[in-house]
């Protein structure tokens, strides 16, 4: 049967503009914009095999960006790549004066990039074509994040810093009075920031004003980015804590000692905090901080989460966990160095390795 031509346009219409959304999707810096490591994809079900794998120059410290069918990373070459997902051939690569160590941030036009040049910078997100660039006095650090037209990032300047995402101007900063070199989390019109201070702050996100902040670090610096869920943002660093703060008040909720530094933020879901370190991989429980559960096993890195599976460094494998129970599923194959870090997309996992590998697994 022949359908009726505007019956086909409508379609193709229809399918155009699918299209045009999924190419437009971003899946942010650990999953989404709370930062919880918990991504929509499923990931691998079964011990997967390399679709493919690309090579970078340097070290690979921090996770992917995705945002439609491109993959976008920072690395210590002095370089931002993106990648097609599916392939993993290279689409561009925008050279820097610095090594770009931290998660970069995407919208539907740039990628912003912190580069230890002491320079933010904006990129076409298309072409890698540059849009503008904004010199500070020391080098901007941690994953930055983008909403409503403006980028925010901190500093070891020790300054919080919002631009205008268009061109680059200073909107508003904060001043204080160590490092901001955790990552930034930006949740409705809060922004939460950890310092080398030892303070987690809470700052409106339109105008900098500064709403609480609270001391948990004990004296020492405070090193992985805020992590929001329900209600609760959750910090730690050098001085081996992991705190629960109170979103809206500032006050604290639970602190629990885990008997290691911590340099990477935890993963939160299923009503469990997963803390990894220099010790074993903790879940804990998200309202009150009692042990769950352990894997015995050196997790350094941030473990990737989804509903029904937790994806780990294990060394230069990904062991994948049941989530609920600490179970150990399976063990991917040996990679060619350390894990770096890990990210959920659809069934897949893209890994990085410390040897600048970027892998496909499916």
């Amino acid at each position: 049967m022949r359908l009726p031509i505007s019956v086909m346009l409508m379609i193709l219409t229809l399918i155009a503009c699918d299209s045009a959304r999924d190419v437009d999707v971003i899946q942010e810096y650990r999953g989404n914009s709370h930062r919880t490591g918990l991504f929509e994809g499923s990931g691998p079900s079964e011990k997967p095999s390399q679709l493919w794998r690309f090579l970078t120059l340097s070290v690979l410290t921090e996770t992917p960006v995705i945002g439609g069918d491109t993959l976008f990373v920072g690395s210590t070459d002095r370089s931002v790549y993106a990648l097609d997902v599916d392939t993993g051939k290279r689409r561009w690569r925008y050279r820097t004066l610095g090594n770009v160590r931290d998660a970069v941030a995407v919208d539907e036009q740039r990628v912003y990039a912190a580069g230890e040049d002491n320079t933010f910078y904006a990129i076409d997100r298309y072409s890698g074509e540059p849009h503008w660039q904004f010199p500070l006095d020391k080098t901007p650090h941690g994953a930055a994040a983008v909403r409503e037209g403006l980028v925010y990032f901190g500093s070891f300047d020790d300054r919080v810093i919002a631009l205008d995402t268009d061109t680059g101007e200073l909107v508003w900063e904060f001043q204080g009075s160590r490092s901001f070199a955790a990552g930034i989390t930006v949740v409705e019109d809060t922004l939460y920031a950890a310092s080398f201070d030892g303070h987690l702050y809470a700052f409106d996100a339109e105008t900098g004003e500064k709403r609480w902040r609270v001391s948990v670090g004990r004296g020492h610096w405070l090193t992985t980015t805020p992590v929001y869920r329900e209600g609760q943002v959750f910090v730690g660093g050098w001085a081996q804590y992991m705190t629960a703060v109170g979103a809206e008040t500032g006050e604290i909720n639970w602190t629990i000692d885990t008997e290691s530094r911590l340099d990477h933020p935890p993963s939160v879901a299923h009503g469990l905090v997963y803390i990894s370190g220099m010790n074993a991989l903790q879940a804990v429980d998200e309202q009150t901080g009692e042990l769950r559960w352990s894997f015995d096993e050196r997790i350094f890195r941030s473990p990737a989460v989804t509903d029904n599976r937790l994806y780990a460094a294990c060394e230069n494998q990904v062991c994948t966990l049941d989530p609920i129970s600490g179970e150990l599923l399976w063990r991917s194959d040996p990679l060619s160095d350390t894990v770096t870090t890990i990210t959920v997309h659809g069934d897949r996992l893209f890994v990085t390795t410390i040897d600048g590998y970027i892998y496909a697994l499916q």
